[in-house]
């Protein structure tokens, strides 16, 4: 009985994995699409966080795009980094937060940057919630991989040992 209900937790597992995989995907290609059609809105959105150097600016106005869209493809389509993926997604994530949250407690009355090109879309603790819960996303998913690992070793532990 409890191989039976340990996978059908491991099956839940995977596609929780799936599941999360298949939205931070789409969030990053979004994301990069967006950046990508206009890479000086997203300069001047870099520029308004007011935390780096114009050369710097221009080097994350640069990067930041063409990675989302390199991780949110990888997300997609290669599961096997798919534990990469959501730990690199989680750090990206989590110091998207605290760029939000240093900006909206400093006041800056500025656009968040994420999906738009527009400057109609202010961070808020709405836009700030969301970008934790993504977060939340990505720790759920490096959590999941890693037990799915751990189960995956364990199983083939058992096997070397009874054969």
């Amino acid at each position: 009985m409890d191989g039976i209900r340990n996978n059908k937790s491991h099956s839940f597992g995977q596609a929780c994995v799936l599941g999360a995989s298949v939205v931070l995907g789409f969030v990053f290609l979004y994301s990069a699409s967006v950046h990508l059609s206009n890479p000086y809105r997203f300069l001047s959105h870099v520029y308004s966080y007011d935390v780096v150097s114009e050369s710097l600016g221009i080097v994350v106005a640069a990067f930041l795009p063409s990675f989302q869209l390199v991780l949110g493809i990888a997300f997609l389509f290669f599961p096997s980094l798919r534990p990469f993926c959501f730990a690199v997604a989680t750090v990206l994530l989590l110091a998207f937060v605290g760029f939000q949250l240093q900006a909206h407690l400093r006041g800056l009355n500025i656009a968040c940057g994420c999906f738009s090109n527009s400057n109609e879309n202010p961070i808020t603790w709405f836009t700030i919630g969301r970008t934790a819960a993504l977060s939340f996303v990505g720790i759920l998913g490096c959590y999941l991989c890693w037990r799915n690992c751990e189960s995956t070793m364990d199983v083939n532990l058992y096997a070397k040992a009874a054969s």
